[in-house]
C-alpha cells in the first residue's frame, strides 16, 4: 500500500504545516513509513507552495509524488497547477471559497469563509486538515488533535483545535448530504 498526498496553495496558508501534522499523525501506532517534502517559491507569503506526504507499509525509496492519490487545494493557483497530476480516482478536497471545480466528485469545504467567520484567517490549514481527517482511513481524530496541541503554543492551540473541529464537522455534513442525495436516486 502506498498513498501519495499533495497539498497545494500559497505561502502563508499553512500548507506545509498541514502536511507535517498529517505526516506525524497518520496511522499513529501502526507500522507505516512516512515521508514529507515541501517546495515553495522565493516569496515569503503569497507565492506558490506545495507539500507532499507519502504513506507506505513498505520502504519508501522515492519520496516524491508524481501522481497524487489525495489532493488538497487551498487556492485556485495551486489547484490549476497540479490538477493534471492526480490519479483518475483520486480523493480531491478543495477550499471552495477560493477554488472552483466542475467535478462533482471533489469534496468542497469553504475553509476561507469559515476562517473569516471565526475572525482567524490563519486557521484555513486546520480547517482543511479537519476535513481531510474525516475522509482518510487510519487518520484518527485524537492523533491529529494531539499533534495540534504539541505543535502550537498554548495561546493559539485552542483556536487551531476549534478550526480543526469545524473542518471535521463540515466534512461530516458534506458526506451526509452526499449520502442523502445518493439514496434519492
Amino acid at each position: 500500500m502506498r498513498i501519495n498526498v499533495r497539498f497545494a496553495g500559497a505561502g502563508g496558508q499553512g500548507v506545509i504545516l498541514a502536511s507535517v501534522l498529517l505526516a506525524k499523525a497518520y496511522g499513529l501506532g501502526e507500522d507505516y513509513n512516512i515521508s514529507q517534502t515541501q517546495s515553495y517559491g522565493p516569496e515569503a507569503r503569497g507565492g506558490a507552495c506545495k507539500a507532499e506526504v507519502v504513506i507506505s507499509d513498505d520502504y519508501i525509496d522515492y519520496m516524491k509524488v508524481d501522481k497524487a492519490d489525495v489532493f488538497i487545494a487551498f487556492n485556485q493557483v495551486g489547484f490549476n497547477k497540479y490538477k493534471d497530476t492526480i490519479k483518475k480516482d483520486a480523493m480531491v478536497l478543495i477550499n471552495s471559497t477560493l477554488v472552483e471545480s466542475d467535478d462533482p466528485n471533489h469534496y468542497r469545504i469553504p475553509a476561507t469563509a469559515i476562517a473569516e467567520e471565526m475572525e482567524k484567517p490563519f486557521v484555513i490549514n486546520m480547517i482543511m486538515l479537519g476535513a481531510l481527517t474525516k475522509l482518510m482511513p487510519k487518520l484518527h481524530y485524537p492523533a491529529v488533535e494531539e499533534e495540534v496541541m504539541d505543535n502550537f503554543s498554548a495561546s493559539i492551540a485552542g483556536i487551531n483545535l476549534m478550526a480543526y473541529e469545524k473542518g471535521y464537522d463540515e466534512m461530516e455534513k458534506e458526506l451526509e448530504e452526499r449520502e442523502k442525495n445518493n439514496t434519492k436516486i
